[in-house]
């Protein structure tokens, strides 16, 4: 029987309440969730009572330097990952962190640094990796199913993050790219291989940012030849219903994954068209067990701390571009 893993959560925002805790709570018999930080105390022990977590704090500090956790899950504020990050580490836990690793790649650089030196596993939460359609697109990839994958479209749309004011700024948000379409990059990265050059496009629409940007679109181009358009906006409406959609065009045909469709995973072909529907707990539950597998069975899970540097260096670069106005190399995105 293996021992429990200790866990503390810090962070109590709502991805913590409707992703995270929900699927620790599947993982009830392999995982010990001792203590939850939120800067509101009455948010922490109000989360502490939903989901019987004995300890409630505002000090995360605390919550680190305690002996009797094996591992941390962090889902705070994006401009705090770095500095949160690297002392857990350096404490000596096994950390989860939410994406992005960070906001600038130094930043990034450093955590992955640290966790390696304190010999203890960072897990960055890019979650289309474990997303049942996402994977099921991968696999089809892998499969020779389309052919040699070619071209793709990608899109993720929403109104803008009013929940949490810090979405309002670049300095601490890192802007809709950094914080929303680098879901897509890292995904693409992934079933793709290394994009070599970036061409973005940013601006601000909504009154909601203050210095921010809230659209972008991005061309990707893949060492390989490879093409892709990327789109992720928070300028839609507060009542437009949040949006991906994912098209991936290779020699032999084409695959779709439309999250306002019936039909999860469409592959078409000469003549022939397929519905794929996977089936699983999710892709929270799927991310959160495979960090819990690597820190008990020593399983490493389908990302590497530097594929989360990798999908940022790929998101400054389309800052970078659009700053610019031209091509930028992701190689000399430093």
């Amino acid at each position: 029987m293996v021992d429990r893993i200790r866990i503390g959560i810090i962070g109590a925002g709502g991805i913590v309440q409707w992703a995270h805790l929900p699927s620790l709570k599947l993982l009830r018999d392999r995982v010990d969730v001792r203590v939850v930080f939120s800067r509101s105390i009455e948010r922490a022990k109000e989360v502490a009572m939903r989901f019987s977590i004995p300890e409630a704090t505002d000090d995360w500090r605390s919550t680190v330097s305690r002996g009797d956790l094996d591992a941390l899950l962090i889902a705070t504020p994006n401009y705090t990952h770095k500095t949160i990050a690297v002392e857990s580490v350096r404490a000596g836990k096994h950390v989860f962190l939410e994406k992005p690793i960070a906001l600038s790649i130094g930043d990034g650089l450093e955590i992955v640094r640290e966790a390696e030196k304190a010999g203890v596993n960072l897990m960055v939460g890019h979650c289309l990796r474990f997303w049942p359609e996402y994977v099921r697109v991968r696999e089809s990839i892998l499969s020779n199913a389309i052919g040699e994958p070619r071209v793709a479209r990608a899109y993720r749309l929403s109104s803008f993050p009013r929940w949490a004011p810090w979405h309002r700024y670049r300095e601490l948000s890192g802007g809709v790219v950094v914080d929303l379409m680098i879901h897509d990059l890292d995904f693409l990265r992934w079933i793709l291989g290394e994009v070599e050059e970036v061409f973005g496009y940013t601006v601000r629409f909504t009154e909601a940012s203050i210095d921010n940007t809230d659209h972008a679109v991005a061309i990707l181009r893949f060492r390989d030849g490879a093409i892709a358009y990327v789109e992720a906006s928070w300028a839609f409406p507060s009542n437009f219903p949040f949006t991906t959609y994912l098209e991936i065009a290779g020699t032999k045909g084409l695959l779709t994954v439309d999250n306002r469709s019936t039909a999860t995973v469409e592959v078409f072909m000469e003549s022939v068209q397929n519905v794929l529907a996977p089936v699983d707990k999710g892709a929270y539950f799927s991310e959160l067990k495979a960090f819990i597998d690597w820190i008990q069975y020593g399983v490493k899970p389908p990302i590497e701390p530097m594929d989360a540097v990798e999908a940022l260096r790929i998101a400054v670069a389309v800052h970078r571009s659009s700053e610019m106005g031209a091509p930028i190399k992701v190689s000399e995105v430093m």
